[in-house]
């Protein structure tokens, strides 16, 4: 093995233990308010998107939460229970647009200083600069 390989390899180690600590950090801060992080990232992209003035099939929000169809079917079902988003009727359920409701803004607005600590406290000891330059590099990985 040579150095390049285990220099890779360290750094996909890090980068794996980092990103499953910041999972568990996240978890733990949405868990408090009775979600996963998949439902609050819904919460947050139908959010989004409502802010902007799009409109979301649940096919979408799909691709945007990086999810497969069922697995968001699941995590929509719980949102609607808790009458946090708000589904609008197609025979497909899949071409069914999905918007949150004002319970799911007003739960946001109660989470958003909680991740807001959260994201300071992680991000405390990394500068403006060192954030965008992170996001360069990680947008350069290739996993095709």
């Amino acid at each position: 093995m040579d150095e390049t390989y285990i220099q890779r390899s360290r750094a996909v180690a890090r980068m794996v233990f980092t990103a499953n600590q910041l999972f568990r950090a996240v978890n733990a801060t949405v868990r408090r308010f009775e979600l996963t992080e998949s439902q609050y990232n819904a919460l947050r992209i139908l959010r989004g998107a409502e802010k902007r003035g799009e409109s979301l099939t649940q096919a979408e929000l799909a691709e945007r939460l990086i999810a497969s169809r069922a697995n968001t079917t699941w995590i929509l079902d719980k949102l609607e229970e808790r009458r946090l988003i708000r589904r609008k009727g197609h025979s497909d359920r899949r071409k069914n647009l999905v918007e949150i409701t004002t319970a799911g803004q007003r739960l946001l607005t109660r989470i958003d200083p909680e991740f807001e600590k959260l994201l300071n406290r992680v991000l405390e000891q990394v500068g403006d600069d060192e954030l965008s330059q992170l996001m360069r590099t990680i947008d350069r990985f290739k996993f095709d």
